[in-house]
């Protein structure tokens, strides 16, 4: 083997070597030690914690060997079992920065955030230069939404590294989700000319465009995301939100189809779709997306509103009511949901109950439009004319050109026999809104009582 091919392949070589080595002394812990590092850096792990674990067996009290056992298990994603050895490799040597940094690595994973946090900021008391646990201390408080603290330490760990691209992209995370949309796509530009191929910073990029209503420059991103990485589903999701904003239904439709046919699981992308069939008119299609997402987060209250909703719509009062309730009692301040729940009672004739849920709402929220209207007319359907009357004034003073205020103000009117005012209403609101069949009929019926 010539040296040039050693130099393109040093790992394999090293392994070799390392295997000859071992070959002639199976004890050599040095040895064993060292290529179980290069496997796991060629990411063969198994091979690598047979190496560790091989040489634990000669040397069970080796602070080092156990470390880097936790490392290839974390890497394997056995992240309990990392996390004891981490915690074996500290009880040997409790100031081992590396090791206390990598289990809070492992327990991030796990989602454990404060001990994470806790394993961080030991770690750093035993070397304040170590770059990456920084940005892992900074990815941490981005979880749990300190973002100040998130920004502070993302900022030290570039500053000690200005070409460490992980903490310059989350950086921008941070920035995205403080709503800073020119600082993110500052810092993914930044990362980018540092690491051109990354598909993850095209995609960052372009949902911060999205968000900053820059749609072309985000398709452009989440283009360029997708073909360094065609099965990225966050892009796709993100392109088909893009797609949509563009007016682009067909697109939007086939980028969210595609996301679904990658992860089945993305409820995000999910939600987006139904809120696409429901619009278009897709009910069945927006109901089965609804209906997914509940399978996969039995608690989404805005699954369960979306798909009372549909059942409304469907006159499938008992089901509507139902979903409504189950939204509510996750979130006894969701007003839309209260107040949609108001609406299926009246259109089922339940109209104390009705009438319960849109005060209840309307202490919520006193300045919404339909809500008032919705009481309006249910004080109408309960002959409390003089009550419905304010409801219905407030709503229109809100909304003067909401049709089915005004048709529902003119019944109301048509109802205390000021003929003359109901009229004016019923005709406004067909003008308005010539599909406004009930006011037609409303109309019709005035014009016979007058």
């Amino acid at each position: 083997m010539s040296l040039d091919d050693l130099m393109r392949d040093r790992g394999d070589a090293a392994i070799a070597d390392f295997s000859r080595a071992l070959e002639l002394n199976p004890g050599y812990i040095w040895a064993r030690y060292q290529r179980g590092q290069v496997y796991r850096e060629q990411g063969r792990y198994a091979e690598a914690l047979a190496d560790f674990e091989q040489a634990l067996a000669i040397e069970p009290e080796d602070a080092v060997l156990h470390a880097e056992r936790g490392e290839v298990l974390r890497l394997m994603r056995r992240l309990p079992d990392a996390v004891e050895a981490f915690s074996q490799a500290l009880a040997f040597d409790n100031d081992y920065p590396w090791a206390v940094g990598s289990r809070g690595q492992a327990l991030r994973s796990l989602g454990r955030h404060e001990a994470a946090l806790a394993d961080f900021s030991r770690a750093l008391e035993l070397d304040p230069e170590m770059d990456w646990v920084l940005a892992e201390r900074g990815e941490t408080h981005r979880l749990l939404g300190n973002f100040a603290a998130a920004l502070v330490d993302f900022s030290a760990a570039i500053a000690m590294n200005p070409g460490y691209v992980w903490a310059i992209g989350h950086r921008g995370m941070i920035h995205r989700q403080a709503e800073r949309y020119a600082e993110a796509i500052a810092d993914f530009t930044l990362a980018i000319e540092l690491e051109a191929d990354a598909a993850w910073l095209y995609a960052e990029r372009g949902e911060a465009a999205r968000l900053a209503d820059r749609f072309d420059e985000a398709l452009d991103d989440l283009s360029r995301a997708l073909e360094l990485s065609p099965d990225y589903a966050w892009a796709l999701g993100s392109r088909g939100a893009t797609q949509r904003s563009l007016g682009n239904a067909e697109g939007t439709l086939a980028d969210f189809d595609r996301a679904l046919e990658i992860d089945p699981a993305y409820v995000w992308v999910l939600m987006q779709r139904g809120y696409l069939h429901r619009n278009a008119g897709r009910q069945e299609a927006a109901l089965a997306d609804f209906t997914r997402v509940l399978e996969l987060e039995p608690k989404h209250t805005t699954a369960y509103a979306e798909r009372g909703e549909i059942y409304r719509q469907q006159r499938q009062f008992a089901e509507a009511i139902a979903d409504f309730s189950q939204a509510i009692a996750l979130n006894p301040s969701y007003a839309w949901a209260i107040g949609s729940r108001g609406q299926a009672y009246r259109a089922d004739g339940q109209l104390h109950e009705a009438l319960a849920d849109f005060d209840r709402a309307l202490e919520l929220h006193p300045d919404m439009g339909w809500m008032l209207a919705e009481r309006g007319d249910t004080y109408r359907l309960l002959k409390r004319y003089d009550e419905a009357l304010v409801d219905l004034n407030r709503a229109l003073e809100l909304n003067p050109n909401d049709s089915w205020a005004l048709s529902r103000r003119g019944a109301t009117y048509q109802s205390l026999k000021v003929f003359e005012e109901a009229y004016l209403d019923l005709s406004r609101a067909v003008e308005l809104d010539p599909k406004n069949s009930w006011a037609w009929a409303q109309r019709g019926s005035l014009f016979r009582q007058m």
